[in-house]
């Protein structure tokens, strides 16, 4: 199957983000917390209402980034 690029706008209550912003901000997150281990696997969890972003990264780091 050939790889496409994908974008990814979530949109709230009149505001928006490119969630390729959001995992950049969870990559920065995730290292500025120490953690310097390659990510292999990301879980991300979004809710809106909270205007946050949880996520799970090797099964372990846990953490949470500001979505707007």
């Amino acid at each position: 199957m050939e790889q496409k690029d994908i974008e990814v706008i979530l949109q709230y209550r009149q505001r928006e983000v490119d969630m390729d912003e959001v995992f950049h901000r969870i990559k920065e997150d995730y290292e500025a917390h120490g953690h310097k281990e390659e990510i292999k696997k990301q879980e991300v969890y979004v809710k809106p209402e909270d205007f946050t972003a949880y996520y799970v990264i090797n099964g372990d780091a846990v953490g949470k980034v500001q979505l707007f």
